[in-house]
């Protein structure tokens, strides 16, 4: 398997009230990860390589921190790519199934602030393949997504990372600020694919 590389987002200049600093910083913790992952699955490789089937040790651990690496890739990759400076909020077929599955977009937006204050680690708005809805998600850790069969469209980051130069403890002004810098047109490119089945990795385009 080849290695993953870094995604770049050069739109991550800075927003108001997302200091460029802290856009750099968190891309420098994204990086990060992409390392680690390359890293431990190399070490992966080599012990399958030796042909061993003994559970636990080395293995065992080297999958748990693969899968977190991974998580925080993912969630990244689409945190960073959904941010922008339009501000408008979603529009035609997305907003069409936004009010489908949340009654309005206002009753979504709601909805994805209070599931982003409840969170740990992450809250990600995600489709249903076999239900054919939307869904606000949240979980402690890199690793707490997926529900099988869902596609995610949107991430907020909880951490700490993401919000606390800017806000300090104040997470409630950084979702605020978060959602009012939306790409709502990307988030909506991303609810095409998964409709249209083509979930592959969606790499940022301005």
């Amino acid at each position: 398997m080849s290695s993953i590389p870094v995604q770049q987002y050069p739109h991550l200049a800075g927003f108001d009230g997302l200091s460029e600093r802290c856009m750099k910083d968190h891309f420098h913790l994204y990086e990060g990860y992409v390392r680690k992952y390359n890293e431990l699955f190399a070490q992966l490789e080599s012990l399958q390589a030796l042909g061993s089937v003994r559970a636990g040790g080395d293995k065992e651990s080297l999958k748990v921190d693969i899968a977190f690496a991974l998580g925080a890739i993912k969630n990244h990759e689409l945190y960073f790519d959904i941010l922008g400076n339009d501000g408008h909020e979603p529009t035609g077929e997305l907003a069409e199934e936004i009010a489908r599955s949340f009654h309005s977009v206002p009753q979504y937006l709601l909805d994805l602030k209070q599931t982003a204050l409840l969170g740990r680690g992450w809250a990600w708005t995600a489709y249903d393949l076999d239900q054919g809805y939307l869904f606000n998600y949240e979980a402690g850790a890199q690793n707490g997504m997926p529900v099988w069969n869902t596609f995610p469209i949107l991430a907020v980051d909880l951490y700490g990372h993401a919000y606390f130069y800017d806000f300090g403890n104040n997470r409630l002004a950084y979702v605020e600020t978060f959602m009012g810098h939306i790409a709502w047109n990307r988030v909506a490119a991303r609810l095409a694919a998964a409709k249209a089945g083509k979930i592959g990795r969606l790499a940022w385009v301005p």
